[in-house]
Formats: C-alpha cells, structure tokens, sequence
C-alpha cells in the first residue's frame, strides 16, 4: 500500500499547483489490473483535500450503479457515523445530504459529455478522475443517439476549458491495459494528441510511455509541456494472491503461450486451480460448494455469446447489476443464485469471490490459433476484431478472487442445431485443458 500512499500525494500535489497556478493539466496515472488505479481515483474523489470540486468519471455504467448504490446503502445504515456528524454540530439531516452529495460524484462519462462543450452544461468539478481513460470513444460514434463532433478525450478537455474559463482544471486520467473491449476505442494516446492540441500540460510516468499503443512516445517523452510523474505507474496487483496468478495464466491463454499457462498452473496453481467442466450442473454444485458465509458467485459469459441461450443463459438480457452484485446471497436476483449471466460490459471493473464463466464459439480455436466469430442471424460469421474478443474473455477471466470454474458446452450432439458444433466447443475444452485448467469429475450427463 506504500505505492498507492505515495502515488496519491503526488498527484495531490499536482492538483494542488495546478489549480494555484491556474493552469490546465492531464495527469495520467497507468497499471496493471487490480494495481489500485480505481483506488487512488475514488480516495482523491471523496477524501482528499480538493475531494468538494473533484468527480469521478467512468464510461463504465454498471461500475457507477454499484458505487452510487453501495455508497448510499453503506451512509444509511451508518448510524454511528450520523450520531457523530451530530456531535460535531451537524444534524442527521445534514448527514443525509452529505450522503447524497458524495454518491453524487460518481458520475457516467456519457452523461458528462452531455451537451458536448457546451458551457450551459453543467459543472461537475474542476477536477475530474477519468476512470478507463484509454476506452475514450473515437470521433463519430453515435453516443446518446447522436454522432460525436471529435473524440471523446477532446470534447472532455473542451467542455472543461469552457466550463471553467480563467480558472486551474485537472483531469487524473486512469489507464488500463489490455481492457479494450469495445469497437470505436481510440486507446491513450487520443488524451496525449487532445492535450497537445487544446494547450494542456500533462504528467505522465516514463513507464507509461512504454504503452505499445501509443505510438511516437518519444514525441510525448520530450515534450515541452510533460512533467515527469515518479509513481505514475503502478506495476503490482494489490488483489488477493490467486487473482494476480489468474491473470497471469488467463494472459497465457490468451496469447496461444500453451507452455508457459500449463508451467504456471502447475507450479503456481496447485492449490487453487482453474477447473474446466461441460456441465453446467456441476459448475453450479462446484460453486456452492466452496461459498461460504459473506462471499459472492456468480455467472458470466461474453456479452457475443449468444448461443448459450441454448443452455438457458442469454447474454443480452442484462439484469439489474445493482441487485445482482449488492442483494443478499437469498435474493433470486443475487448473483449468487446462479440463475442470471451477466457479461463482460457489465462486469469490468467489479469482482466477484467465485466465478462460473460460460464459454461459447465467439471466440474459439481454429488451427492452433483463437479466432472471433459473431452471430448474424441463425449463422455464425468471422470478425476481424480479435483483440476485442480476447479482451472480452480477459475480463471474464479476471474478475474471480479466490475461484473459478469454466464450462464449456459439449454443443448439440444430435447434429440439428449447426451453431452449436460439438467438435468446436471440444477443441475450446482441450485447449484448456491444455492450458493446465483441471477437469472437474463429472456426475451428471448434461
């Protein structure tokens, strides 16, 4: 935690002189997934000394759904916390409203755009934490029925310059890695040619540089408006020890390293290892197994996985993510009940204790390779956008902190149903397996 201390004094200190200066600065702050990026931007959002001007932007709206409905549950039955606010000479009305404001910071990139640069928009600080910077939106993406004028990072930098004339502004742009998982993501380095061409000074770490999709970084190494960040990025996941390992081998995976997966699985993954079954009964009963008291379950699948409905799981139905991450392990609407899927637009950026995650031929291996396919009509088609589809099944990889399980259809094995071929979902399974994932004993035929 020293890193994250370290990481948030400077950048509140950068805060701090730009507002005294007046000046206009984009600080970008990168990491691996699960490094504490999120963590740094919420505690500069809600505690920190510019918290009453600062707001929290996520393009990420399930994440803001979760937040604002945690933050509002946790404030109302935090009675101890209005008794003190009463002591201190507020009343537990005033409590409420405090309660209200900061759930009030979390807000939608979407809906800050709002009007798009216009200055009759409304203010939602002089200090904005950009979560998932890198997933800004290119020009002409149709956003809120309508086609954006410029790309997202230089209509959020306008709108501030517009917002706030004359006056210092801040934008903490948090970075991810290989977390693309929508078509039109213009990547970091929209916030870098945004800043150069609107006047912004910028500070980003060397390490952040190194961003392969970045392209020219000397240009923006030697730039005349960078300053130099020292704990700019932060390279080491503060997630439980089994989650940083999962992500190393699903990484593995995913880039057709067969060998490396299967030494970490088994030199790494020994006690806790990824579990591989094509029974969706016995994924279920391996879940509820290992569950206790507190923890959380849950089904996932990608969000182009859409036959699966197949096995009773449709990935477009989106159910309520508030009640499905918040409700009590006894609510149907719990993800713990293992009744519903979300999908990986739903689920990044949250966690669950135990994952299922629900594979189908989106994204399946053709001549040793992964390839990307969707459903167009009754039939299955080639995408070009691999990366995303890897990207997305990154994700569903990587939100289990203590255990996961992956099932694999075995398809339709009386040959009717041709979108649901045995022998590709056999060839997902003995990749796997390959990988070093451990097949779970079976005691069902389904």
């Amino acid at each position: 935690m020293e890193s994250i201390q370290q990481c948030v004094e400077e950048i509140e200190g950068m805060i701090e002189d730009a507002l005294a200066r007046k000046q206009r600065m984009v600080v970008f702050l990168s990491g691996a997934p699960g490094a504490g990026k999120t963590l740094v931007g919420l505690d500069l959002t809600l505690r920190r000394k510019h918290a009453a001007q600062t707001s929290f932007v996520t393009g990420n709206l399930p994440l803001v759904k979760v937040l604002n409905a945690a933050l509002a549950r946790s404030y109302a039955k935090n009675r101890a916390a209005m008794a003190s606010c009463a002591q201190g000479g507020y009343t537990t009305r005033d409590a409420r409203i405090l309660a209200e404001a900061a759930t009030f910071k979390i807000v939608s990139a979407h809906g800050f755009l709002g009007t798009r640069g216009s200055a009759h928009q409304q203010k939602d600080g002089s200090v904005l934490v950009f979560d998932e910077a890198q997933r800004t939106y290119r020009k002409g993406k149709v956003v809120g029925d309508t086609p954006l004028e410029e790309n997202e990072a230089e209509l959020i930098l306008a709108a501030q310059q517009e917002s706030y004339a004359g006056e210092g502004m801040v934008v903490l742009a948090l970075i991810g890695q290989n977390q693309a998982i929508n078509r039109d993501e213009l990547g970091i380095g929209a916030w870098f040619t945004a800043a150069d061409k609107l006047g912004w000074h910028f500070a980003v770490a060397d390490k952040t540089l190194d961003n392969a999709e970045l392209g020219d970084e000397a240009r923006w190494r030697n730039h005349v408006n960078r300053r130099k960040m020292q704990h700019g990025h932060l390279a080491h996941s503060l997630r439980f020890y089994r989650n940083a390992v999962l992500e190393t081998w699903a990484d593995l995976c995913l880039k057709g390293d067969v060998t490396k997966a299967r030494n970490t699985a088994s030199e790494k993954m020994k006690e806790h290892p990824v579990l591989l079954t094509r029974s969706l009964t016995d994924a279920r009963a391996w879940i509820r197994s290992e569950v206790t008291l507190g923890e959380r379950a849950g089904l996932i699948a990608s969000g182009q996985g859409r036959r699966l409905a197949a096995e009773g799981m449709f990935v477009d139905q989106k159910p309520d993510i508030v009640n499905w991450m918040l409700a009590p392990s006894d609510d149907i609407r719990a993800s713990s009940s293992l009744e519903t899927v979300q999908n990986q637009y739903q689920i990044q950026g949250l966690e669950l204790d135990y994952s299922l995650v629900c594979w189908d031929l989106d994204l399946r291996r053709e001549d040793r390779e992964w390839k990307a396919w969707k459903l167009h009509g009754a039939k299955w088609i080639k995408d070009n956008e691999l990366e995303i589809a890897k990207n997305g099944y990154r994700v569903l990889l990587t939100r289990a902190r203590k255990g996961m399980i992956v099932f694999v259809p075995r398809g339709d094995l009386d040959g009717r149903d041709m979108t649901r071929e045995p022998s590709d979902y056999d060839a997902i399974a003995e990749y796997l397996l390959e990988c070093g994932a451990r097949a779970l004993p079976s005691n069902n035929a389904d």
